[in-house]
Protein backbone atom coordinates (compact mmCIF):
# COMPACT_ATOMS: atom_id res chain seq x y z
CA UNK A 1 0.00 0.00 0.00
CA UNK A 2 1.77 2.59 -1.06
CA UNK A 3 0.44 6.51 -0.48
CA UNK A 4 1.52 9.35 1.59
CA UNK A 5 0.48 8.95 5.26
CA UNK A 6 -1.21 12.32 6.74
CA UNK A 7 0.33 12.37 10.60
CA UNK A 8 -1.20 13.72 13.62
CA UNK A 9 0.64 16.73 13.66
CA UNK A 10 0.42 17.71 10.03
CA UNK A 11 -3.23 17.08 10.32
CA UNK A 12 -3.86 19.21 13.65
CA UNK A 13 -1.73 21.85 11.70
CA UNK A 14 -3.89 21.94 8.80
CA UNK A 15 -6.65 22.26 11.05
CA UNK A 16 -5.59 24.89 13.08
CA UNK A 17 -4.82 27.02 10.29
CA UNK A 18 -8.45 26.37 8.96
CA UNK A 19 -9.51 27.75 12.39
CA UNK A 20 -7.31 30.72 11.75
CA UNK A 21 -8.47 31.20 8.33
CA UNK A 22 -12.44 31.08 8.87
CA UNK A 23 -11.62 33.53 11.98
CA UNK A 24 -9.91 36.05 10.01
CA UNK A 25 -12.88 35.55 7.62
CA UNK A 26 -15.44 35.67 9.58
CA UNK A 27 -13.91 39.15 11.19
CA UNK A 28 -13.21 40.31 7.46
CA UNK A 29 -16.68 40.00 6.79
CA UNK A 30 -17.83 41.37 9.62
CA UNK A 31 -20.04 38.36 10.54
CA UNK A 32 -17.54 37.86 14.13
CA UNK A 33 -17.78 41.29 16.39
CA UNK A 34 -13.48 42.36 17.15
CA UNK A 35 -14.14 41.54 20.70
CA UNK A 36 -15.11 37.76 20.43
CA UNK A 37 -12.57 37.69 17.81
CA UNK A 38 -9.48 38.21 19.83
CA UNK A 39 -9.99 35.16 21.90
CA UNK A 40 -10.39 32.99 18.90
CA UNK A 41 -7.07 34.40 16.58
CA UNK A 42 -5.31 33.99 20.24
CA UNK A 43 -6.66 30.63 20.18
CA UNK A 44 -6.04 29.80 16.96
CA UNK A 45 -2.49 30.72 16.99
CA UNK A 46 -1.82 29.09 20.47
CA UNK A 47 -3.25 25.61 18.39
CA UNK A 48 -0.77 26.90 15.71
CA UNK A 49 2.09 26.72 17.72
CA UNK A 50 1.36 23.61 20.02
CA UNK A 51 0.68 21.29 16.80
CA UNK A 52 3.89 22.54 14.86
CA UNK A 53 6.24 22.04 18.34
CA UNK A 54 4.77 19.36 19.84
CA UNK A 55 7.40 19.16 22.49
CA UNK A 56 6.57 22.85 23.94
CA UNK A 57 3.45 21.36 25.90
CA UNK A 58 5.22 18.88 27.23
CA UNK A 59 8.22 21.94 28.19
CA UNK A 60 5.07 23.95 29.87
CA UNK A 61 3.30 21.20 31.93
CA UNK A 62 6.51 20.19 33.34
CA UNK A 63 7.10 24.16 34.29
CA UNK A 64 3.60 23.52 35.86
CA UNK A 65 4.53 20.80 37.78
CA UNK A 66 1.60 19.17 35.38
CA UNK A 67 2.08 15.26 34.62
CA UNK A 68 -0.02 14.79 32.14
CA UNK A 69 0.41 17.66 29.00
CA UNK A 70 -2.93 16.64 28.07
CA UNK A 71 -4.67 17.96 31.53
CA UNK A 72 -2.63 21.59 30.14
CA UNK A 73 -4.39 21.62 27.80
CA UNK A 74 -7.91 20.52 29.45
CA UNK A 75 -7.17 23.44 31.91
CA UNK A 76 -6.47 26.25 29.27
CA UNK A 77 -9.81 25.07 27.15
CA UNK A 78 -11.58 25.18 30.60
CA UNK A 79 -9.68 28.99 31.13
CA UNK A 80 -10.89 29.99 27.59
CA UNK A 81 -14.13 28.79 28.01
CA UNK A 82 -15.19 30.38 30.94
CA UNK A 83 -13.32 33.67 29.55
CA UNK A 84 -15.92 33.80 26.83
CA UNK A 85 -18.75 32.55 29.33
CA UNK A 86 -18.05 35.94 31.61
CA UNK A 87 -17.57 37.64 28.16
CA UNK A 88 -20.84 37.38 27.37
CA UNK A 89 -22.69 37.29 30.56
CA UNK A 90 -21.16 40.91 30.67
CA UNK A 91 -22.43 41.68 27.22
CA UNK A 92 -25.77 40.23 27.91
CA UNK A 93 -26.28 42.16 31.63
CA UNK A 94 -25.39 45.50 29.40
CA UNK A 95 -27.80 44.79 26.56
CA UNK A 96 -30.48 44.23 28.94
CA UNK A 97 -29.53 47.29 30.87
CA UNK A 98 -29.49 49.24 27.45
CA UNK A 99 -33.15 48.05 26.85
CA UNK A 100 -34.69 48.90 29.98
CA UNK A 101 -33.41 52.33 29.43
CA UNK A 102 -34.50 52.34 26.15
CA UNK A 103 -38.02 50.90 27.14
CA UNK A 104 -38.41 53.74 30.31
CA UNK A 105 -37.84 56.42 28.02
CA UNK A 106 -39.79 55.46 25.07
CA UNK A 107 -42.70 54.70 28.22
CA UNK A 108 -42.34 58.75 28.78
CA UNK A 109 -42.42 59.80 25.42
CA UNK A 110 -46.12 57.37 24.76
CA UNK A 111 -47.10 59.39 27.90
CA UNK A 112 -46.15 62.67 26.72
CA UNK A 113 -47.86 62.09 23.77
CA UNK A 114 -50.87 61.11 24.91
CA UNK A 115 -51.15 63.83 27.29
CA UNK A 116 -50.49 66.80 24.50
CA UNK A 117 -53.19 65.19 22.78
CA UNK A 118 -55.91 64.90 25.28
CA UNK A 119 -54.42 68.42 26.49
Amino acid sequence: MGGCCVTPQILAIAMAVVLLVAVLLLLRSYVLPEKYAVLWLIASVVAIVLSAWPGLLETVSDFFGIEQPINLLFVGAFFVIFLLLMQITLELARTRDELRRSLQRLALDVEKATRDEDG
